[in-house]
């Protein structure tokens, strides 16, 4: 595969003005950590691959998924001459739907789901794969714009599914004095406020509208957040409000005060302090360390 570094951020070389990139690796293959701004999908058809995130290294077996979302520092390892799919799209498409936007900012660095043909959500991605398979090869006519339907197609799968669910509340096994239909009913509550607080991140949101919305008392609220969320209200609006902000930095040309107020942000000031206290470096510094690379 061709690839275009600068620091630890790779450029993705899309075919023929395409927006995305389909590969079927069948090689010994090994690259040094990275990141790129697309999202990138592994699937093994045979044989097994190697995920390093940070200090973990994730081994997938074949007919493993493993999906990496954009911004997410990742080395790969496959030792043996054996098949996988890699799958990468451009990240953009995603936010081009005003209903994604907002869901976005909860998706996880990555998501894995391990290979289970009784889980009707991992049969429905693997049959998702195969037809992006299928459509790259036979290349007829409109089959980008197939792809683009695939694409939607699996984030609006997985945005239903438990897996990804499990994954956004890492908290969540915390709860333990509440039955399952109660546990259920509760996290489908806090997925709908994680989705209004991502809307309006750009507002004040404050621990009361939070709870007046979910429909609890602030100090009930509040134990129940952390208790399925893992982390306090404040530490989340927080988290996600840097998320937006780094997406904002790496995708758009938008001045830095601009992108403190749509982040949330009351002032440029506040928002230089909180992302260095975060990153150990400025916006503009984050920025231009991750410049990115016309092709």
């Amino acid at each position: 595969m061709n690839k275009s570094f600068s620091g630890f951020r790779e450029s993705i070389p899309y075919p023929d003005s395409s927006n995305f990139r389909v590969i079927l690796q069948r090689h010994p293959y090994h690259i040094d950590p990275h990141w790129h701004p697309c999202v990138e999908i592994i699937f093994p058809l045979s044989g097994d691959y190697e995920v390093t995130l940070g200090e973990e290294v994730c081994r997938l077996e074949k007919g493993d998924i493993m999906i990496l979302h954009s911004g997410t520092i990742h080395a790969l390892t496959g030792s043996s001459r054996r098949t996988r799919l890699i799958f990468q799209f451009d990240v953009e498409i995603l936010y081009s739907l005003r209903e994604f936007q907002s869901l976005l900012f909860s998706f996880p660095s990555f998501l894995l789901l391990r290979r289970n043909l009784e889980d009707p959500t991992y049969l429905s991605v693997e049959k998702l794969l195969l037809s992006v398979i299928r459509e790259s090869r036979q290349k007829k006519l409109l089959w980008e714009a197939s792809l683009y339907s695939l694409v939607l197609r699996l984030y609006t799968l997985l945005f239903r599914s438990p897996a990804l669910q499990m994954q956004a509340f890492p908290g969540k096994d915390s709860v333990q004095n509440t039955s399952h239909r109660e546990n259920h009913q509760y996290q489908e509550k806090f997925l709908a406020v994680c989705q209004y607080l991502n809307q309006n991140l750009s507002g004040e949101i404050t621990l009361e509208m939070a709870a007046s919305y979910a429909g609890f008392s602030k100090f009930h609220f509040s134990r129940l957040f952390k208790d399925f969320v893992g982390v306090s209200f404040s530490q989340y609006m927080s988290m996600q409000r840097l998320h937006k902000a780094k997406l904002l930095l790496l995708t758009t040309q938008a001045s830095i005060t601009d992108i403190a107020m749509e982040a949330g942000f009351n002032s440029s000031s506040t928002f230089n302090r909180v992302f260095y206290q975060s990153e150990k470096m400025s916006p503009t510094e984050f920025r231009q360390s991750h410049a990115k690379l016309k092709n």
